[in-house]
């Protein structure tokens, strides 16, 4: 495959890709291909469901003792058109949304459940292709408020350990945001993608953070700027692309007054796709994250000031997959995954604690080509969570009964999807 093919045909994976997220600044991947003239439509949906048991609820602190199971049904949608709209002018629009019906079940009162669509994000991406060796691109992104945020009664029982489902809150404000790029071929077999991006994130109003009841929370989270550069680079069979972004948060207002700037992240990730054979491939993607510490606003002092220790987590993701291509129409695959969270994290605009865990996965795939504008794709995967043990909360003291003994989690993860493009 040669590299305008394959950067044409992620960036067609990245339009269509039904991931639902309301973090509007990532930067979108690049085409360094011609389009004709007229304009492709292309339909991507996918009914996911996952289920899990263990000894505990999410937060683990609630119902202590008592088994636990949650599950989810998430169909993620999304509409792309692309098309040339002058001769050197390419327009990519984009409209991703879903529906989410999430449920969790424990003793002790720690049960509920939520159906509701979930936010729905808009894009629009302009790209400049009459610059030789350069194309730059402009993407206007904006996350629209069609989910809920705000859960009555026990429905926010119904929010879970985001590394063990996919959707683990429902909403949040308007967000709008921007990305200045570019793509900049370097020699045959390598391309650079450089981009700059910025959102504001608009307010919205949660239920209480705690079972015990107590006033509404307004949230004004903290507007982001991000910095990404990617590589793309080919030499005969293998494939090798590799991203590193930095991301910088401002102050975040809870109720009016000012309560945290998260810490800045870097992440990296990488991937090597070695094609054996026209029948056969092999892809390693490898992905990791790290936050630094948050700085608190201390009132008594009117200022912020940073975190004597860092309670966010650094995150490691490594995946195998191999496809095997059986007939023209028929392509079946196999993977492992294997995630780590190296210490419990605390998400303060959430407020909720995310545990330390080492999670393993293993599943497989089958994608039938309906016809050569049509695919439908079937997943089944099985995973495994030995979540680390948590001693008793300490924020200037410690708060008794809050300590977590370690757990172990188990699920599926059923999944039925097609596309189709016009």
């Amino acid at each position: 495959m040669g590299l305008k093919r394959y950067i044409a045909v992620m960036g067609l994976a990245a339009i269509a890709s039904p991931a639902v997220g309301a973090d509007v600044s990532a930067p979108p991947v690049g085409s360094v291909v011609q389009v004709s003239s007229g304009w492709t439509l292309t339909f991507d949906t996918e009914a996911r469901y996952t289920a899990w048991s263990g000894p505990r609820g999410f937060p683990n602190s609630y119902a202590p003792g008592a088994p636990a199971r949650g599950s989810q049904f998430h169909m993620p949608m999304a509409l792309a058109a692309t098309g040339l709209v002058a001769p050197d002018l390419k327009l990519e629009l984009l409209a991703r949304t879903g529906f989410v019906d999430s449920r969790q079940n424990a003793g002790g009162g720690l049960a509920g459940s939520i159906q509701t669509l979930t936010d729905t994000v808009v894009s629009g991406t302009v790209t400049w292709m009459g610059t030789p060796g350069v194309q730059p691109f402009f993407t206007l992104n904006a996350n629209l408020p069609t989910g809920r945020a705000y859960l009555n009664g026990t429905s926010a029982f119904a929010r879970m350990d985001p590394d063990l489902v996919e959707v683990p809150t429902f909403g949040e404000g308007f967000n709008v945001g921007g990305t200045l790029g570019a793509n900049i071929p370097i020699g045959q077999n390598s391309l650079a993608t450089v981009s700059v991006s910025h959102t504001h994130r608009g307010p919205y109003t949660r239920d209480p953070t705690d079972i015990f009841g107590g006033p509404d929370t307004r949230i004004q989270p903290g507007a982001s700027t991000s910095g990404t550069v990617q590589l793309a680079h080919i030499m005969g069979a293998l494939l090798l692309r590799a991203a590193a972004t930095y991301t910088y948060t401002s102050a975040t207002r809870i109720d009016g007054g000012l309560a945290v700037i998260q810490g800045d992240s870097f992440a990296l990730t990488g991937t090597a796709a070695y094609t054996w054979t026209p029948e056969h491939q092999t892809t390693f993607t490898a992905a990791y994250n790290h936050t630094r510490s948050n700085a608190n606003f201390i009132l008594a002092v009117n200022q912020f000031q940073r975190e004597a220790f860092n309670s966010n987590s650094n995150a490691i993701r490594l995946r195998l997959d191999h496809a095997w291509r059986v007939t023209q129409d028929w392509t079946l695959g196999v993977y492992g995954s294997w995630f780590h969270r190296d210490s419990n994290a605390y998400i303060p605009t959430a407020f909720q604690f995310i545990p330390a865990k080492t999670k393993w996965g293993l599943g497989g795939s089958a994608r039938y080509q309906v016809a050569p504008n049509s695919a439908i794709t079937a997943r089944v995967e099985h995973f495994w969570v030995s979540q680390a043990s948590r001693p008793d909360i300490d924020f200037g003291g410690v708060i008794p009964g809050t300590a977590i003994p370690a757990l172990s989690f188990t699920g599926w993860t059923l999944s039925l999807g097609g596309n189709i493009t016009f």
